[in-house]
């Protein structure tokens, strides 16, 4: 039985797990879990590394998303205003028109 152990916890969005677990493969053989998600990963990730530090750059410049949303934007990618609405609908933050627009904007320039 191999045991692993949690080294640190952070809010990553799915394209920063599949970088994650890429490198990890480069390591070592991953276990039965991290294999099933680097293939979910394979399939549904759809950013270059080039295009995700560009995305969370400008998203940073955002003031109120903090890293959470950020990760939780890059994972989803909404790309119309209902659509990052119902994103965070359930969450306190409440974004302005202004900063849902921007959202979309970055969102629709990087798919």
């Amino acid at each position: 039985m191999i045991v692993m152990e949690i080294e640190s916890e952070e809010t990553v969005s799915s394209e920063e797990a599949k970088q994650i677990l890429t490198a990890r493969k480069k390591e070592k053989e991953l276990v039965y879990e991290q294999r099933i998600c680097d293939e979910f990963f394979e399939k549904t990730t759809r950013l270059t590394d080039a295009q995700l530090a560009s995305m969370k750059e400008e998203l940073n410049k955002i003031a109120i998303l903090k890293d959470r949303y950020i990760s939780l934007i890059i994972s989803i990618m909404p790309d119309t205003e209902e659509e990052v609405e119902a994103l965070f609908s359930k969450e306190r933050t409440t974004l302005k028109k202004e900063e849902i627009n921007q959202i979309v904007d970055i969102v629709k320039k990087h798919k």
